[in-house]
């Protein structure tokens, strides 16, 4: 019973050892888990143990399978969460060197729009997956270009050949007044006035009502996309032109998205106020909801 509690704590010491060595250094367990060498590794180390003592040897046996298998599902959910497969990309890459030779598609920022399924979906048949009120989204849009003239389903059909679902709910929004608001801004007055960008006397407003000429006199709120992971709003004021060269300069400030219906006429949120910023950021934000109606 002694030599049995001794082989026990022995035991447990060198698995309290491996554990703190691999919680350290966790390359070590990929290595070991994750390839050729270390496999061979674990199967010597685990027929030496099986040599000197048969039931630690079978016990050894079974933890590296558990612990086998555990790495290899691990590898799996990393590959659902950084990326595709290598051969499902080459394979898509295959496909569109095909039916799309002249266009260039980044995996980079596809896997972070789209996900494994989705990629195998558009291997098998050829077009991404879209939901039904995205297809009728898209084929609403094809009827109303007054500048393009096509067969809806037609249209939608090619587009589902380079754009998943992510990516063309991104283009349509950015066709939308909403959408134009947050890439390049809405005009509104100065509360205090702008003295510093007044309108030249006898040009008339032609030119700034018909966007010819901008008008500086309006502060710009917008997007800035500085930061592309949580893009926030602000606002600019022209402020004249320096005395050295005449450049413009302005002044850029923060904008608390809980103002906007107080500072952006015809700004309504549809819900709870939320920072609309979120649509223009790596991994687009479609749940800031909200509606713009402008004059001009």
């Amino acid at each position: 019973m002694k030599i049995d509690k001794i082989k026990l704590i022995g035991l447990l010491t060198i698995l309290l050892a491996a554990w703190i060595l691999l919680y350290l250094i966790p390359e070590i367990f990929v290595s070991l888990f994750n390839t050729l060498l270390g496999n061979l590794v674990l199967i010597v180390t685990t027929i030496l143990v099986y040599t000197k003592n048969k039931y630690f040897g079978i016990g050894l046996g079974i933890a590296f399978l558990v612990l086998f298998r555990f790495a290899q599902l691990s590898r799996t959910s990393s590959h659902s969460k950084e990326g595709f497969t290598q051969k499902s990309i080459n394979d898509f890459l295959l496909i569109q060197d095909t039916i799309n030779k002249h266009k260039v598609f980044d995996m980079n920022i596809i896997s972070q729009q789209a996900s494994q399924a989705e990629l195998d979906y558009f291997n098998t048949n050829g077009l991404w997956p879209w939901s039904i009120p995205t297809i009728e989204l898209y084929q609403e849009a094809i009827r109303k270009n007054p500048y393009i003239r096509a067969d809806a389903a037609d249209a939608t059909n090619y587009a589902r050949t380079i754009y998943n679902e992510a990516a063309i709910l991104r283009v349509l929004s950015y066709q939308t007044k909403e959408g134009q608001f947050l890439i390049d801004g809405v005009l509104v007055k100065d509360p205090q006035g702008n003295q510093t960008e007044e309108l030249p006397s006898g040009f008339g407003s032609f030119p700034y009502e018909s966007g010819l000429q901008a008008d500086r006199t309006y502060d710009v709120i917008k997007c800035n996309l500085n930061n592309e992971s949580k893009p926030a709003l602000e606002r600019i004021k022209y402020t004249g032109h320096d005395g050295i060269y005449g450049q413009q300069t302005k002044q850029t400030t923060p904008v608390d998205y809980n103002e906007l219906e107080n500072i952006i006429p015809g700004f309504k949120f549809e819900n709870n106020p939320c920072n609309p910023c979120g649509l223009l950021a790596d991994i687009p934000d479609y749940s800031c909801r909200f509606k713009l109606q402008v004059k001009k």
